[in-house]
């Protein structure tokens, strides 16, 4: 790619961006749909440690150094894609990228602080309530299913945010359909009734 040329492209199913470990020298920023970032833990299970939504920027071009994690397009992900050297260009240039950028690694690097502490103070239903309230206000739309927001995550995905076994957080939101919290399909999680959620941290 030419150091002036970005390049957008939508994935019409889930590909890999790049690998753990990979020298990659672009960056991208979602455009329309959603990216994972995901590592493995110590015990060789997947660990999602991220999920990027429109405007997010990310990849190992914004410091130069060897990805720390894969990035996985979802179907239907709409990204913009350019080198370093062209971004640094559009960072001196344009002051409200730069502000933007600041903004979006500082929240990230403190929702990955949270989520930490979370694994090693709170059990698994409140990691799992916490992330459903961030991941719907950082990444939900409207639902296209008749309820408040939705998100396009699988159950197993959510599953390797919180550090759970799949059969586990499958119990626990049943519960919570039952009580009018959530709702799901096989590709969404909804959310119904935010107040209900926001208890569920409370309690």
């Amino acid at each position: 790619m030419s150091p002036h040329v970005a390049a957008n492209r939508t994935y019409r199913s889930a590909q890999p961006l790049y690998l753990r470990g990979d020298h990659h020298t672009e960056v991208y920023q979602v455009l329309g749909g959603y990216v994972l970032l995901d590592c493995d833990s110590l015990d060789g299970r997947p660990c999602i440690v991220g999920l990027l939504g429109p405007g997010d920027y990310f990849g190992p071009g914004l410091n130069g150094g060897p990805a720390t994690h894969r990035a996985v397009a979802k179907a239907g992900c709409h990204l913009r894609r350019e080198s370093r050297q062209a971004f640094q260009a559009r960072l001196r240039s344009e002051p409200e990228l730069a502000l933007t950028l600041t903004s979006q690694l500082a929240a990230r690097e403190a929702r990955l602080q949270q989520s930490l502490f979370l694994q090693q103070a709170a059990d698994l239903p409140q990691r799992l309530a916490w992330t459903l309230a961030e991941l719907f206000t950082e990444c939900g739309g409207p639902c296209r299913h008749g309820h408040q927001r939705d998100i396009k995550l699988s159950q197993q995905e959510l599953a390797a945010m919180v550090g759970g076994s799949r059969q586990s957080v499958s119990q626990i939101l049943n519960d919570w359909r039952r009580a009018g919290i959530i709702d799901y399909t096989r590709h969404y999680l909804c959310l119904e009734n935010r107040h209900k959620l926001q208890h569920l941290l409370a309690s």
